[in-house]
């Protein structure tokens, strides 16, 4: 599964503003099997929370939206979402989250007598959290953090301290990330087609069972199935384009829940 393509490593925040205009249509297959997997984890995690409630969101690492308009058109297994705080590293990326969410909204305003959730959107690295003070105004205000396809560029204590500083009590995390049975062959990043180089940042290839340990001891335990998914033939054609044949029988995904114990207290 190699390749002798020339390699340019760069920051993750170099990574993602050069990857921005061709996120959404390099191909790129840990995006289409998550765009298949997230549905219903998202189910999921909405029959935890009281239907009652009005939640609020805070998605770490919201990319180009991809996941964020997902939240905006109102769906019965939903409840209502008052407010989503969009965060991530890269200028670029928000930059086309913002006119992603904004087209969704316009196009879809005359769909639902439903107020449409209040989104604000905010550059932050969570490996460097002080540059972006404003940040405070959202600590332990999250029902919800949504982070897909993030934790492998971040260790495991700065990812499960940063879910537990925006998580009310009680709160559930829902993530998504490579599988090590992917990162540890491969990682995030794509090919620019000026130069021919595969750009690509810093990873981790946490495994399944080092996420849900470490997530323990920061007070957080799974709620349903602990979910991981391979690529397979039928997907050809139909999940995955063409680049996906060589990871045929390789776990390439996980996700799942987790919630917040009511008795912990930020560290």
């Amino acid at each position: 599964m190699g390749s002798s393509r020339p390699v340019q490593s760069v920051t993750n925040t170099e990574l993602y503003n050069r990857w921005a205009k061709v996120y959404d249509t390099d191909g790129n297959i840990l995006q289409s099997i998550d765009d298949l997997m997230l549905p219903d984890l998202l189910n999921q995690v909405f029959t935890f929370l009281p239907s009652s409630n009005l939640v609020t969101i805070t998605e770490l690492g919201c990319g180009t939206g991809r996941n964020t308009v997902k939240l905006l058109t109102p769906s019965p297994a939903f409840p209502q979402i008052t407010s989503i705080a969009a965060l991530d590293l890269s200028p670029g990326m928000l930059t086309i989250a913002k006119q992603r969410c904004e087209d969704h909204l316009k196009s879809n305003a005359s769909d639902t007598t439903q107020a449409p959730p209040l989104i604000e959107f905010h550059e932050f690295d969570a490996l460097n959290p002080d540059l972006s003070p404003e940040i405070n105004a959202l600590e332990r205000k999250a029902d919800l953090v949504l982070s897909t396809l993030v934790l492998e560029h971040l260790p495991l204590d700065v990812f499960f301290r940063t879910v537990k500083y925006f998580l009310r009590s009680g709160g559930y995390v829902l993530l998504t990330n490579m599988h090590a049975g992917m990162g540890r062959i491969s990682q995030a990043g794509f090919v620019d087609e000026v130069t021919g180089e595969k750009i690509r940042g810093h990873s981790y290839a946490h495994e399944t069972s080092q996420v849900v340990e470490e997530g323990e001891k920061w007070g957080f335990e799974v709620v349903g199935e602990v979910g991981e998914r391979a690529v397979g033939s039928a997907d050809l054609g139909t999940v995955v384009g063409e680049r996906g044949k060589k990871w045929i029988g390789v776990n390439v995904w996980f996700g799942f829940v987790m919630r917040l114990s009511q008795m912990e207290t930020q560290p």
